[in-house]
């Protein structure tokens, strides 16, 4: 029988049993904090560059290219970086908190829909920096939403503007309201319902899918004076070919001037409401920043830009202007939230108990009269 080791021999094999483990793990290395530019303000903007969520964001992402080209070589520099969130629901929320949080943007641009509940407001108040959205959403303030800053006009301020229009065109209890049930949709149908009741009218909801919308809608459009679509539009423009002469079709903010081109005939027949000032601009009555800002879109992408481009565009301005006077997230917050800013759509105005910016008077009903033309205002 050989010799039990002692208790010498086991220690010291122990000791390189537990040096090799050691060795063969790497060590762990921290993530280097990103390096910050005391004279830039990063800017993140999530858009819909890919997937099936409308509208997309190309227009937005034009627009804002073409701020940041504009003003290069301004202090603060502004330092764009544009995420496409692929019309998820799921990688917007990620996005938005990846970039707060890891990525240590300054401020940031939702262009694209989102249900703004309580708990996507929440994820807002988390990130503790500037968040704008570019798409209309209700007043930030009625939930909490100090970091939370509304350019578009809200649901309510849309539906007020189509429906003081219809009513003088026929009675609002003729009228019938289309709802594709999406995103956009609902929040539309919401504040539509709600501004009937405000004026004791219950609406005729139909609800339809992008599939059976032509079905349902033929039977109806010719008897119907006043049709507002609830939502982007895509699901409607089938149906929407088929109005005649004595039907007038309310559409939603978030047109895309390519989808009203679409309604071919019937756009004329077609009107939707957005930024009047983007609409007068080709004719002079508008200033001469907004001109030029129409001119140098169409210059750049071919085409007329949209009120939502138009607000993406005032993003940028807003921010840059906000953070002048230094580029700290709480500073930026305060000064948006005390100030008045002109830009290419409207008028911001914002104060602590109100984040919604969107002057409603500078709302008007627009129409789309060509293909290549810009919008009118009827």
């Amino acid at each position: 029988m050989g010799r039990a080791p002692s208790r010498a021999t086991l220690a010291v094999a122990l000791v390189l049993l537990l040096c090799g483990c050691t060795a063969a793990n790497p060590s762990a290395t921290p993530t280097p904090t990103p390096t910050r530019d005391p004279n830039a303000l990063n800017v993140t903007a999530l858009l819909d560059l890919s997937g099936s969520r409308a509208p997309n964001g190309a227009p937005q992402r034009d627009a804002l290219q073409m701020w940041a080209d504009q003003h290069s070589a301004e202090t603060p520099r502004v330092k764009l970086k544009i995420v496409d969130v692929a019309s998820s629901p799921a990688k917007t929320a990620l996005e938005l908190r990846r970039e707060a949080v890891e990525a240590r943007a300054d401020a940031i641009v939702v262009g694209v829909s989102v249900d703004y509940d309580d708990t996507f407001a929440n994820l807002v108040q988390l990130a503790q920096v500037p968040v704008l959205f570019t798409l209309p959403i209700p007043e930030p303030a009625t939930r909490g939403g100090g970091w939370a800053f509304a350019l578009a006009p809200t649901p309510a301020q849309l539906a007020r503007t189509v429906l003081d229009d219809a009513a003088l065109r026929s009675a609002l209890s003729a009228g019938l309201l289309v709802s594709d049930e999406s995103t956009t949709a609902i929040t539309e149908r919401i504040a539509f319902t709600a501004e009937l009741a405000r004026r004791q009218t219950t609406p005729t909801v139909l609800t339809v899918t992008a599939t059976d919308a032509a079905q349902k809608l033929r039977p109806v459009l010719g008897s119907t004076p006043i049709v507002f679509f609830a939502g982007t539009p895509r699901s409607y423009l089938e149906a929407a070919r088929n109005a005649t002469t004595g039907t007038t079709l309310y559409l939603s903010y978030l047109c895309e001037l390519g989808d009203i081109g679409d309604l071919r005939d019937a756009a004329p027949l077609a009107a939707w409401p957005g930024s009047r000032w983007i609409a007068t601009s080709a004719s002079g009555v508008s200033t001469p920043a907004r001109a030029s800002f129409v001119q140098a879109y169409i210059d750049r992408s071919s085409s007329p830009p949209t009120s939502v481009a138009a607000s993406a565009y005032d993003a940028l301005s807003i921010l840059a202007s906000a953070a002048a006077d230094g580029i700290d997230p709480f500073g930026v917050r305060d000064r948006l939230q005390s100030g008045t800013f002109t830009g290419v759509a409207t008028t911001y105005r914002f104060s602590q108990s109100h984040h919604a910016g969107f002057s409603s008077g500078d709302l008007a009903l627009l129409r789309y009269v060509g293909q290549r033309s810009s919008p009118a205002v009827r």
